[in-house]
């Protein structure tokens, strides 16, 4: 089993806000998490990112996903294109 700080867990994404009684409020999706909540197979799931020691806001987080994804529909378009 992995150790907790490798999980992906709404209190480790960059995405998530911390609430009262160890929920968390996700930015994207508007709904209240358990902190603990496994995110393996969440699509907007994005580590903290730390810039000049302040962690970025959730809408950049939210910003930084939505250009990831937005590369690999890209990859995949243009890759289908290429097999006709």
């Amino acid at each position: 089993m992995k150790g907790s700080a490798s999980m992906k867990t709404c209190q480790s994404c960059g995405l998530g806000m911390e609430d009262n009684n160890d929920l968390i409020n996700c930015f994207k999706y508007k709904t209240l998490n358990n902190s603990q909540e496994d995110k393996a197979n969440c699509l907007y799931y994005i580590e903290r990112i730390i810039e000049d020691d302040e962690i970025l806001a959730p809408l950049q987080h939210l910003i930084l996903v939505e250009q990831e994804l937005g590369k690999r529909k890209m990859k995949i378009s243009i890759n289908d294109g290429l097999r006709m």
